[in-house]
């Protein structure tokens, strides 16, 4: 058994105190065990001169890991929206065991925080919105670890439920100049960049010339 003793960490002045993350020193016998957070040290349910034996000790580094893990995850959504596969890799490149990573993101999840089908449809419109084709949002997608099923229905809620394709293209087109050979060959490239297949950039150009006045 070993006696525990919990040390606050003394701050200066104010502005240091707006300014250092402060943590709390947990120790056993006087020797250094853990730092955590103010934030988690209550899910620890340790108290100042507790007893703890070699099982109880287990059982706080266990949950101050998953207190950690919950703590980075809602910090991480806290800047903005994610997948649940971006949060599985942040967390494990922080070596946060695959177990607790997953509880970690379930409970964001169970709060709404974690919502991969929102946050796919919302990266669809958003980037048909910025004038992107369906490729393009595919790849989108795909880098925010959006894949499979659940991005083939953000997709085709998307682009499937109005214009076709070429709508889009030419609407992604504007008011690029189309009057020559050389502008409709940069037109439809500027097209095929954006994700628009080769028949829709090239059938959008052709709109756009015939829509060009004469001159």
């Amino acid at each position: 058994m070993a006696r525990l003793t919990i040390e606050h960490d003394a701050v200066d002045d104010e502005s240091t105190a707006r300014t250092r993350r402060r943590s709390i020193a947990l120790r056993l016998d006087g020797k250094a065990w853990l730092r955590v957070e103010p934030e988690v040290l209550l899910e620890l349910e340790v108290a100042e001169g507790d007893e703890i034996d070699d099982e109880r000790r287990g059982a706080v580094e266990g949950a101050l890991a998953g207190a950690r893990a919950r703590l980075f995850v809602v910090r991480s959504l806290a800047v903005r929206m994610q997948s649940t596969a971006e949060l599985e890799r942040k967390l494990a490149a922080r070596d946060v065991p695959p177990d607790v990573a997953h509880e970690a993101i379930e409970r964001a999840a169970g709060y709404g925080y974690v919502d991969d089908e929102a946050l796919a449809g919302q990266l669809a419109r958003g980037m048909r919105a910025r004038g992107y084709g369906r490729r393009r949002a595919e790849q989108k997608l795909r880098s925010r670890g959006l894949a499979g099923a659940l991005a083939e229905a953000a997709l085709a809620e998307t682009y499937d439920g109005g214009d076709d394709e070429t709508t889009i293209a030419r609407d992604a087109l504007g008011r690029r100049a189309v009057a020559s050979n050389a502008d409709r060959k940069r037109a439809i490239a500027y097209l095929a960049r954006r994700g628009f297949s080769s028949r829709a950039a090239w059938k959008a150009v052709q709109q756009a010339a015939e829509e060009s006045p004469p001159g």
